[in-house]
């Protein structure tokens, strides 16, 4: 199954920066790992790992500004 790896709760119009990318395509992760650390406004935070598996794809790079409510990537358990 895909996991999408999405801020949550994210405020429509609001913008992040991705300040540092932990995990490649097609590493192993671990639920919980930290795939990625953004910055907002507000606060800096780690995007982590829904679940066990294998980061499938990554949709933005380090130092991108994306939209809060991006799809940063997928996480694959299959």
């Amino acid at each position: 199954m895909r996991h999408e790896i999405k801020v949550a709760d994210a405020d429509p119009g609001e913008e992040v920066e991705v300040v540092q990318l932990n995990v490649a395509v097609g590493a192993a992760v671990k639920a919980g790992e930290a795939l990625m650390e953004i910055a907002s406004d507000k606060a800096n935070m780690d995007l982590t790992s829904p679940v066990d598996g294998v980061l499938a794809e990554l949709n933005v790079a380090e130092f991108e500004v994306v939209p809060a409510d991006h799809l940063f990537g997928i996480v694959s358990d299959d």
